[in-house]
């Protein structure tokens, strides 16, 4: 069976900000509008991130990926990818973090799970030339410790972030951060 979930709750699309950058430091954010979404996988159950387990958490969003890479099931859910991108959907759920990994996919294996991402604004930072969670690892921790005290009314507390890996290949890899823009 099938669970449905809106990441968001009741989050209406922010104010458009069109293109706007912002140096910060050697990272560059773009503002963009994307469609709403819904993705198709599996969660996970993990920590919620702290400075002391951080590392912790991000090898255990990483075994939830290979896990589900060597079992198959990202594979087949890959194969009917409507635009081939890989998705991780982190937020807060029962005082943990829900670490949702999958794609935009036309099959609904029995086992999996369904998440809807709302259509609106989105903080976007971006990535490449290495794995994967190196990658995302580096863009959240620019995003919460560099960008976000600077400028603390793009984010909502305890909203979500979505991780995209764009060109399928997680050892040399080509990532978005994507945040949703606080109203």
């Amino acid at each position: 069976m099938t669970r449905s979930s809106n990441l968001a709750g009741n989050i209406k699309n922010p104010v458009l900000y069109a293109n706007r950058k912002k140096d910060i430091m050697t990272q560059n954010y773009t503002i963009k509008q994307f469609p709403t979404v819904t993705i198709t996988g599996y969660a996970a159950q993990l920590p919620l991130p702290t400075m002391a387990n951080i590392q912790e958490v991000s090898t255990l969003k990483s075994h939830h990926f290979m896990t589900l890479a060597q079992s198959g099931q990202f594979g087949e859910l890959m194969s009917a990818s409507r635009d081939k991108i890989g998705y991780a959907l982190s937020g807060v759920t029962d005082e943990q973090l829900e670490y949702f990994a999958g794609a935009n996919t036309t099959v609904t294996p029995t086992a999996a799970e369904t998440r809807t991402v709302p259509a609106g604004d989105y903080v976007v930072l971006t990535g490449q030339g290495g794995p994967s969670r190196q990658l995302f690892d580096q863009l959240i921790g620019q995003f919460f410790s560099k960008i976000l005290p600077e400028n603390p009314q793009l984010y909502k507390e305890d909203s979500f972030v979505i991780e995209a890996l764009l060109n399928g290949n997680p050892a040399d890899a080509v990532v978005e951060l994507r945040i949703p823009v606080s109203k």
